[in-house]
């Protein structure tokens, strides 16, 4: 082994005691507040010059003060784990760990019970998350005009609270709590109506009862009656699971927001039931989904209810019909068809949606199958375009007069997008509906612009763009100029516009 000149003389210092006065330095001043009479002044210097040290991280030794023989110990520690070093290095780095064998042995328990403690933490720490994001929200919609029912979500700010609980490796129990606070009472009056009984007295005297609605107040509108899926109370709960040999069946079993198709239009919104999820071996990246469910939302029930006075009983009856929520199965498969293409194939069907007033006609569309496919493609490196057809077999419904009602067809176009992480990053997208009223079992309506409820369909483009001014903040905004509603019902057509406005701030 050949030592240069200066590591032999640190060696033979070292060797002499440590504790000693130092050799002369060379002029060279690589930590501030290190002077150069200090005992250890050349080995520190030595090693500093050759990368071995760095003090404490910040170019000193943290003033004129005395180190304890702890302080050099830790740092002779940090040395010691580096690798690759020189000759005379190591020579050095050697002598020094002798004579702070002890600092070093104590500090190694230390930092072992340090570890643990830390270990220890982090374990019970990662049994609790809690993640989500609150937006500031306003828009124009003219919605609430034409049909009295869409056009709440454009003034608001809105929560999205999400937690786990870790249950083992394989398990977690999941949780959501929404909240929307309207600030626009307008909005919210024009979209919130209590049914009332009103009699109706006819030239002959003979009384009937018609069910109508009546607004309700602005004093409970962000109360537990006005919205009940974002009041503030949980509204989702769920399981995960990781089942099989390998831990690669994930299954969800519960009530949660589910979404069938790349755009969501086979279904859309929140479920109750049991879902799981697995790669297909040998696949090449493909996935399948078997599921079985029933929407917890109103969207899934039509009544048609009338209450017409009964003078012979002197009561009220109930005429009409109202049907269950459709209880559903489905199968969805998507991955990669290439380098530049992904697929999605879906199949639904209704397996049972009795009704409540035995008149044999179920659900109320009629339909029991349900067929989707998706296609994304993209053609260049920030530009996407997808593509999504969902038909059904319902038939035998006045919707059907001229119109599509049994299909759903979107197109979007996305070029670049935004990364939460990445100031500055942005998107634009523009995206054409048509979306007839018996095609689906409930699509995802995005906060009533595409489709909400009241009216029988959907058709026109919305045009946005996305910009992250700040980390975990993104801004975006969505124009409709002109959606053609309620096309899909002979008479029942109107123009709608809509301009939104959000900020979302992810925590």
């Amino acid at each position: 082994m050949k030592l240069n000149k200066k590591a032999t003389a640190l060696l033979l210092g070292l060797t002499l005691g440590i504790s000693g006065t130092a050799f002369a330095a060379d002029g060279a001043d690589s930590f501030s507040d290190v002077p150069q009479g200090h005992w250890a002044y050349d080995a520190l210097d030595y090693l500093a010059k050759d990368g071995v040290i760095d003090g404490m991280g910040d170019g000193t030794f943290q003033g004129n003060r005395t180190m304890t023989r702890y302080e050099m110990a830790s740092i002779v520690a940090k040395a010691m784990q580096k690798g690759n070093l020189g000759v005379g290095d190591q020579a050095v780095l050697e002598k020094l760990e002798k004579e702070y064998g002890s600092e070093l042995a104590t500090l190694s328990k230390q930092v072992n019970a340090n570890t643990k403690a830390i270990k220890d933490l982090n374990a019970k720490t990662d049994k609790f998350k809690v993640w989500g994001m609150a937006r500031v929200q306003a828009g124009d919609d003219n919605g609430l005009v034409n049909n009295g029912r869409s056009g709440t979500y454009n003034n608001r700010f809105y929560m999205d609270l999400e937690g786990s609980m870790k249950i083992n490796d394989y398990a977690v129990a999941r949780f959501t709590v929404e909240k929307n606070a309207h600030y626009r009472e307008k909005e919210y009056t024009n979209s919130n109506k209590v049914g009332v009984l009103v009699p109706h007295t006819d030239s002959s005297g003979k009384t009937t009862y018609s069910y109508e609605n009546r607004r309700l107040s602005t004093l409970n509108k962000d109360s537990i009656l006005g919205d009940d899926n974002h009041n503030g109370s949980i509204s989702n709960i769920w399981v995960e699971l990781q089942l099989g040999p390998q831990h690669n069946w994930y299954t969800n079993i519960g009530r949660k927001w589910n979404g069938i198709g790349m755009q969501n239009l086979m279904l859309g919104g929140q479920v109750d039931g049991i879902a799981t999820y697995h790669p297909i071996e040998g696949g090449h990246g493909w996935w399948m989904s078997a599921q079985y469910w029933k929407s917890s939302s109103d969207w899934a029930s039509y009544d048609g209810t009338s209450y017409v006075y009964n003078p012979t009983t002197d009561k009220v009856d109930v005429v009409g019909h109202y049907w269950r929520n459709p209880v559903v199965g489905t199968l969805n498969f998507w991955g990669p068809l290439g380098k530049y293409i992904d697929a999605n194939l879906a199949y639904s069907r209704v397996v049972a949606h009795d009704s409540d007033t035995d008149n044999g006609n179920g659900y109320w569309t009629k339909a029991t199958n349900f067929y989707g496919v998706d296609l994304k493609v993209r053609p260049l490196k920030d530009l996407a375009i997808t593509g999504s057809l969902v038909k059904s077999n319902a038939h035998g419904n006045a919707w059907f007069e001229g119109t599509h009602a049994d299909r759903d067809i979107a197109v979007r176009i996305d070029y670049r997008g935004t990364d939460l992480n990445k100031k500055g990053s942005w998107g634009v997208y523009a995206k054409w509906m048509e979306l007839g009223v018996m095609a689906d079992l409930g699509h995802d309506d995005e906060w009533t612009t595409r489709e909400p409820v009241g009216a029988n369909g959907t058709k026109g483009w919305y045009y946005g763009f996305k910009l992250v001014p700040y980390k975990n903040v993104e801004w975006e905004t969505m124009w409709a100029p002109h959606l053609k509603e309620g096309w899909s019902h002979a008479g029942g057509d109107y123009s709608r516009h809509i301009l939104r406005s959000w900020l979302d701030f992810h925590f």
